[in-house]
């Protein structure tokens, strides 16, 4: 058999644990201001931060759409004037012409890039602010495990 005095520092022992969960279990229930967690309001700055990036995305997309234009233009351009001058478009005007092509392609790729950019930096802005915390909303009493769960998890 066991010492009596390891059966009673035991017994205390688990009688203090007992104890101490039915404080808890009774603490929480005495709080009749349950609360649940709710989503947070949006911020307005992030969604406007976002709103711009969407434009800047739209308005390079219009920027490239112009440059590209305009260099099939300048390539029209090239073409009349040379066919002009009655030369055909073999070497040195070929290569006018496709640095031309070149040069273009590189505007609309440039433009394309800094919209890019200014979305990405309209986005990060947005995503560095600070987030608003949630609100708590009272439920009622009987929908809170006012145990958290504690006592289930000791059980099992």
């Amino acid at each position: 058999m066991c010492d009596p005095v390891t059966l009673m520092t035991s017994a205390a022992a688990a009688a203090s644990t007992v104890l101490g969960v039915v404080q808890q279990v009774q603490r929480a229930q005495a709080q009749q201001a349950n609360y649940i967690w709710r989503d947070p309001v949006p911020d307005p700055a992030a969604a406007l931060d976002e709103q711009r990036a969407r434009l800047a995305e739209q308005e390079g997309a219009a920027k490239v759409d112009a440059a590209r234009q305009k260099t099939t233009q300048q390539l029209g351009t090239a073409q009349a004037r040379l066919a002009a001058q009655g030369s055909d478009l073999l070497g040195s005007p070929l290569d006018v012409m496709g640095d031309i092509a070149a040069a273009g392609e590189e505007d609309a790729l440039s433009l394309r890039y800094q919209a890019m950019r200014t979305a990405w930096e309209n986005r990060a802005r947005a995503s560095l602010r600070p987030v608003p915390t949630g609100y708590y909303e009272r439920v009622p009493a009987g929908r809170v495990d006012p145990t958290l769960g504690i006592v289930r998890s000791l059980l099992s």
